[in-house]
């Protein structure tokens, strides 16, 4: 396994419509770690570990679809260790939904200072970030051929 696809989970479908197919196409391996909803468990944390530590290079994404946090936290911890990251980081908007409804403005502004933040130290440690899957997708194939 090459590349490992990390980042916004649940119903995301960025994996399977975008990341996938471009992999497949190059021939280059990958670890899917997406459970369905409620499919998660502490068991799979140890999997996703030992995934993680093998992979070459991580394809993370914080998408508009995901308040989650931890994947700001797992993608700095890439940055910080100086293995190969290609990052998508996209802002929340006013009219991005969850679950059908709007965020409150409080929640938003904070969700959207942690990807600042994030944002901030991939620039400063020199790792580009993306808005776009795809073409994240293709730096990681690149990162991946420069092994």
């Amino acid at each position: 396994m090459q590349v490992f696809l990390g980042g916004t989970a649940g119903h995301s479908t960025w994996r399977k419509k975008i990341a996938i197919p471009i992999l497949e196409a190059a021939g280059v391996t990958y670890f899917n770690p997406q459970l369905g909803v409620g499919e998660w468990t502490p068991a799979h944390q140890k999997i996703e570990s030992e995934a993680k530590e093998k992979a070459e290079v991580w394809l993370f994404v914080v998408s508009s679809e995901t308040r989650g946090v931890a994947s700001l936290v797992e993608a700095a911890y890439r940055i910080g260790a100086g293995g190969k990251l290609a990052l998508v980081v996209q802002k929340i908007e006013e009219e991005d939904l969850f679950d059908g409804l709007p965020l409150g403005e409080l929640e938003r502004k904070d969700l959207n200072r942690g990807r600042s933040y994030l944002i901030e130290v991939a620039t400063q440690n020199g790792v580009p970030v993306f808005e776009d899957v795809a073409e994240a997708t293709r730096y990681a194939i690149k990162l991946k051929m420069e092994n």
